[in-house]
């Protein structure tokens, strides 16, 4: 059956029960609305998913918005937005927020937990729009903090976009102990980021090298990544923070002792990675 023509209402303000924020209720004609850019890739199955339930139940569960000018960009629903368009759904019930809470909701998704490259991808973009903003801005101002969450989901969103096939997972245990955020205005800390990006970059290649001379040892196994960026971690037992420089300059030197004789990262014990 086709969706019939929703007569739209007057939008209905209220404020959030927590924090007393001003929202608004509204129902928005499909064709104002669009996706934030940098959301991750969407589910095929679980937009046929959805569109199952909508038959069955209704669309009942608005999405959340920001108001450009006539327009609405979609910071939270877009499998329920995707579904409603293969039902020729033609106005979506929505929640319109200000737009100063936008950037603080780009990681807020309560569809499906994110994994670190789709973390890092939506970190960078984030980043890159205060900067764009207000490039006075300090990164360690809470605004941005309460944002992107991790400091290193920036540098691992530099390096994620120059090599897609990044460890950053591996890398993660390193980056909580060393990279945090920088009590520099925006401009200045992006430079760091990505000098430390390229540190990133540079010690997943050398892993890479030694992962391939591992295997055609036959020495391979499904942990071997692990296993070499933790011989190279000089600080794995380390509790303090630890600064970024000085440590992934010693994993370089470690890593490059290794390519030149691969089964030296044999001798970490598994049970000690991390």
């Amino acid at each position: 059956m086709a969706p019939r023509k929703t007569k739209l209402q007057p939008e209905i303000e209220f404020a959030d029960p927590y924090h007393h924020q001003n929202l608004k209720f509204k129902l928005i004609p499909i064709d104002k609305l669009s996706v934030i850019s940098h959301q991750r890739k969407p589910s095929s199955y679980h937009v046929k998913h959805l569109s199952n339930s909508i038959e069955r139940i209704g669309f009942i569960v608005p999405v959340v918005v920001v108001q450009n000018n006539d327009t609405y960009t979609i910071i939270d629903g877009q499998h329920r937005y995707l579904a409603a368009k293969e039902l020729g759904i033609r106005e979506i019930p929505a929640i319109v927020v200000p737009q100063r809470l936008a950037q603080l909701m780009m990681n807020f998704n309560i569809e499906k937990e994110l994994n670190i490259r789709e973390k890092s991808h939506v970190a960078i973009a984030i980043y890159r729009q205060y900067l764009q903003s207000n490039s006075e801005m300090l990164e360690s101002d809470p605004e941005l903090v309460d944002s992107i969450e991790q400091a290193y989901y920036v540098t691992l969103g530099i390096s994620y976009e120059k090599q897609e096939k990044l460890a950053g997972s591996s890398f993660e245990p390193i980056l909580k102990k060393c990279d945090f955020f920088l009590d520099e205005k925006l401009p200045e800390a992006l430079k760091i980021r990505e000098a430390r990006a390229e540190k990133v970059l540079e010690a997943n290649a050398l892993v890479k090298e030694i992962a391939q001379k591992l295997k055609d040892l036959g020495k391979w196994h499904p942990y071997v990544y692990q296993q070499i960026i933790s011989y190279a971690n000089p600080y794995k037992r380390k509790r303090l923070p630890t600064e970024f420089d000085d440590l992934f300059r010693n994993i370089i030197d470690n890593l490059n002792q290794a390519v030149e004789n691969p089964t030296i990262v044999l001798k970490e014990e598994l049970e000690d990675i991390y």
